[in-house]
């Protein structure tokens, strides 16, 4: 495993980062995806439509918006994670707003050392955040830990597409476009230009199955999405019903 310490910080600068920009986070999410990325989500959780989980865990989950959509499946629990606490704060008036009120929880706390008994949740989720870990490989096999036997984890994140001239026009927006007009209206450009580089290190495709392999998960695939520059892994943990 990586250096404690250097994890630690790790942990302590995303923290920090995520805090300060959490203001202007869902708009420039918006902006800069041109709203794609509310597709993603829906997407991303239409895999897991015929299960009906009942006990849902959003990893990272910022500001709620991936855990707001599965409360959409009609679980009788949802509960999202993450460390930064303005996040969560942002994520706790839009839950407070929905009518019918949702069953979806709050709560500061590290992904990879989750405070919940083992075989809890029926559904593991998270968007955008799982590459922010400090070590992948451990929330990986805490999501594996508190699902249920046959539960399942849907992870989805950003990918660097591979077609020649359309990843080379994306790398350009990705790190040339995107830090500048995220450090422009967040006042944070710092936390703009670590995005790029936070997807250019993440494992993308198979080398993030291999992951979801190590970690025990079985049945596992991703599913590339708008031109590769996303992407959804599902996996599953043990015997899955048919």
């Amino acid at each position: 495993m990586e250096n404690k310490q250097n994890v630690a910080e790790h942990k302590r600068r995303n923290r920090d980062m995520f805090n300060a920009i959490a203001r202007r986070y869902d708009l420039l999410n918006h902006l800069l995806s041109g709203g794609v990325d509310l597709y993603w989500r829906r997407r991303a959780l239409y895999a897991a439509r015929d299960k009906r989980p009942q006990r849902v865990l959003d990893l990272a989950t910022g500001t709620g918006d991936f855990a707001l959509a599965a409360a959409r499946l009609g679980p009788q629990q949802v509960v999202g994670i993450d460390m930064a606490v303005e996040m969560l704060r942002l994520g706790a008036a839009k839950v407070a707003a929905k009518r019918p009120p949702m069953p979806l929880e709050l709560l500061v706390g590290d992904a990879e050392q989750l405070p919940f008994q083992d075989n809890t949740f029926d559904m593991v989720t998270g968007a955008f955040g799982v590459r922010n870990f400090g070590h992948i490989p451990s929330g990986l096999a805490e999501a594996h830990r508190v699902l249920k036997p046959g539960g399942q984890l849907l992870v989805l994140d950003f990918c660097e597409p591979t077609a020649p001239l359309f990843r080379q026009l994306y790398l350009f927006y990705f790190h040339k476009v995107l830090p500048l007009i995220g450090g422009l209206i967040s006042g944070q450009r710092r936390a703009y230009a670590y995005l790029p580089r936070s997807v250019g290190t993440f494992p993308q495709g198979r080398a993030f199955v291999e992951l979801l392999v190590a970690a025990g998960f079985s049945q596992t695939r991703y599913m590339p999405m708008t031109l590769g520059i996303a992407a959804v892994y599902q996996g599953f943990k043990g015997p899955v019903d048919e």
